[in-house]
């Protein structure tokens, strides 16, 4: 090229430009070619975000059912070294007393009670699908004593028709033992925002998504009907298995003794896709 002095870099890179011939700062780029790079990075995060997203949601749903499944285990090594039955709920709050009594079998890890999508607790003064129970001990929760303690949380609600109890609202609901036929349809551990919930046929879906009903009975399939995975919750059932369940499935499983599969609140039982609130409406009919 010559010598090509008294001319500036940039006049240099422009003449070996023009020329078509090699320069010394031909290996730069121009403001437009970093523009189209950017550009092209872009868009590729774009396409490939929704993917990142979904696999994100997706590994968080497999972690919660293998908190799910540990759940199950520690259930079932109670029952087992109590005969085969379960707690007993009677003469007590319901809300906390699996804690304490299943804490022997996941002390080491109580973790496990916890789905990680999870973002809040009851202690933070909101609600939400993505809200769990507790923290005790923090804000408006208080400590119960001989039952839930200081820091116990979790997002997992106990179906508390499992429970070892005869009395009152009991009689002849209870499952009482693990010795029963059918305890694949049977939950045990459910997504939820309370410890627990005693599920009737006729208890109405929330009214919007997250509205939990912050009460062990009268309609509290609400504790349990929380869109925490695109339309589904976690549940490990009685025989330790774990599955998605339909939100709207929820009605359909067999929650006690006399509970009607076929309720009001199933397509069996003739429900109409006006009945359900307008956020359940596209969801899955069962």
């Amino acid at each position: 090229m010559g010598k090509q002095k008294g001319f500036t870099p940039l006049e240099i890179y422009v003449r070996s430009r023009a020329s078509g011939r090699s320069g010394p700062l031909l290996t730069g780029f121009t403001l437009i070619e970093l523009l189209v790079v950017i550009a092209i990075i872009a868009l590729l995060m774009a396409i490939l975000m929704p993917g990142l997203n979904r696999a994100k949601k997706q590994a968080k749903a497999v972690v919660c059912q293998a908190n799910l499944k540990q759940m199950g285990l520690a259930f079932t090594m109670y029952a087992e070294d109590n005969n085969g039955y379960l707690h007993e709920e009677e003469g007590s709050d319901p809300c906390d007393c699996w804690v304490p009594a299943l804490r022997p079998y996941y002390s080491h890890q109580p973790a496990i009670r916890v789905c990680p999508t999870t973002t809040k607790f009851h202690s933070d003064g909101v609600l939400g699908p993505f809200v769990g129970w507790g923290i005790y001990g923090e804000g408006t929760i208080p400590v119960v004593p001989g039952y839930a303690t200081k820091g116990d949380h979790g997002s997992f609600g106990m179906n508390s028709w499992t429970a070892n109890d005869t009395g009152g609202i009991h009689t002849g609901k209870n499952w009482r033992t693990i010795h029963v036929k059918g305890t694949n349809l049977i939950p045990a551990f459910v997504d939820g925002q309370h410890p627990t919930g005693l599920p009737e046929v006729y208890d109405e879906p929330p009214e919007y998504d997250g509205q939990c009903h912050q009460k062990w009975h009268g309609n509290a399939m609400r504790n349990f009907c929380v869109n925490r995975h695109n339309g589904f919750v976690n549940s490990v059932f009685m025989d330790t298995s774990v599955r998605r369940v339909g939100l709207k499935e929820l009605w359909t499983l067999k929650w006690h003794r006399a509970y009607d599969t076929a309720g009001p609140w199933t397509s069996a039982g003739g429900v109409l896709q006006t009945d359900w609130p307008d956020w359940m409406r596209s969801l899955k009919d069962y």
